[in-house]
């Protein structure tokens, strides 16, 4: 499945409270009908939060449309406020891993 990666980089003070926000705002979606569309990983180091946001088919990314509904400012403003780093990751057409986890 095509998707958009967007990575969190949580602080040491500000994970739990972030990880909160995000899935809140997840669940939220899912209960708007894109639970086929928007999901979250956590990375095995705590730190890293991905918010994976799925196109509508096999090879199509997600429109500009629908990463707005997603990223809505309000959301992306409560997270710029607590993140270390946000970063609009990879392209990935099945499960996401981190740069760090892919380099040899």
């Amino acid at each position: 499945m095509a998707e958009r990666v967007f990575s969190i980089v949580t602080r040491p003070d500000t994970g739990v409270e972030l990880y909160e926000i995000i899935t809140a705002h997840v669940r939220n979606l899912h209960g708007q009908g894109m639970a086929k569309v928007v999901g979250y990983e956590v990375m095995s180091n705590g730190r890293v939060i991905l918010l994976k946001v799925r196109g509508p088919e096999e090879e199509v990314m997600p429109s500009d449309e629908t990463l707005e509904t997603v990223l809505d400012d309000a959301f992306v403003e409560r997270l710029e406020a607590l993140a270390q780093e946000l970063v609009d990751g990879f392209y990935v057409p099945s499960f996401a891993h981190c740069a760090s986890e892919t380099r040899e």
